[in-house]
């Protein structure tokens, strides 16, 4: 899904807003009660919150300039950015499957539970022909409790409030549409989830790629950024969408050009045969890692050489075995 495909489709809610309908479903944070839960919520509140998220929905993205959809996966350091989730889908967000495909799910117990316990919303909006799920996630200063002293104001005077209360703003960090889940928070999603461990094991494919093939000298060196997040995060690109791998650029290659390309010569160094990298620094590990996904670049104009951490391949896309 590109990112006008995405907007074409959300615009359908915001331009039959009068015809859908909205269900919030909400998720304890206690460890037995995680199944999204229907809140009861009355007519007129639904109705608020359905203009409010159709509204957020229509200034974050479908009127956003300068926006683009791409495979969380290859994520990068650009911004104005929405993630197309790719990789192992944690546990917790199969919720929102749940509520795409449960009409009858039973009611989340105020009495019971106390809105206090709820860490995050799920806001179903469509009708019988098509559906979104905003997820949103619900931080302790949403919920002014009992326990602090509230008050409101009526007509000409302050009054204590004495119920809990459920502050909602407008932003959400994910969304389901058309069977595809999107991120547009990855901050918060790197947050939570174990979303580390998940960014691990598939950063481990990364490094196995580049051991097998046989062109690095000291490869534990790279096993052990698996910890770091910023390099995890590098080696599930590196095993997503290395165009070095997927090309099966020989070794020779890689080597003369990591001698010749202004950028690299002197700061990748290589084992006495000179068959092999290694990787003896900092530098030269980030350095390796952008040689792989092919960031190095001359212009066939100018002949001038470049980096170029965001780019789009205008060829076709192959993704590794």
């Amino acid at each position: 899904m590109n990112i006008e495909e995405l907007k074409a489709s959300l615009s359908y809610f915001y331009d039959h807003q009068d015809q859908i309908g909205v269900a919030v479903y909400a998720i304890s944070r206690l460890a037995d009660q995680t199944d999204p839960k229907k809140l009861d919520i009355e007519a007129d509140a639904q109705e608020g919150l359905k203009k409010l998220f159709l509204k957020s929905v229509k200034d974050s993205i479908i009127d956003a300039e300068e926006l683009s959809v791409m495979n969380l996966s290859t994520s990068d350091e650009r911004k104005n950015v929405i993630y197309a989730y790719d990789i192992e889908i944690p546990q917790e967000l199969n919720a929102i499957d749940t509520v795409l495909q449960n009409d009858n799910l039973p009611t989340y117990n105020l009495n019971d539970q106390k809105i206090g316990n709820i860490k995050a919303l799920l806001i179903e909006i469509g009708d019988n022909h098509k559906q979104v799920v905003l997820y949103k996630t619900l931080a302790p200063i949403h919920v002014f409790s009992q326990s602090s002293f509230c008050l409101i104001q009526h007509e000409t005077r302050l009054e204590k409030v004495d119920k809990d209360i459920l502050r909602i703003s407008p932003s959400f960090q994910m969304m389901k549409i058309d069977g595809e889940l999107l991120v547009n928070d990855l901050l918060t999603l790197e947050r939570s989830f174990g979303f580390h461990e998940i960014i691990k094991k598939e950063a481990v494919l990364g490094i196995s790629a580049i051991e097998a093939k046989l062109v690095i000298e000291n490869i534990d060196v790279l096993k052990e950024l698996l910890e770091d997040m910023k390099y995890a995060r590098r080696f599930v690109k590196v095993a997503k969408g290395s165009p070095v791998l997927i090309k099966n650029i020989p070794n020779a290659s890689i080597i003369s050009f990591c001698k010749t390309f202004p950028s690299l010569i002197g700061r990748i160094r290589f084992n006495e045969a000179g068959d092999k990298i290694v990787l003896d620094t900092n530098v030269s590990k980030d350095l390796f890692i952008k040689l792989l996904m092919d960031n190095f670049l001359t212009s066939d104009l100018t002949k001038f050489h470049y980096e170029s951490v965001a780019k789009d391949s205008l060829g076709e896309a192959v993704a590794l075995a």
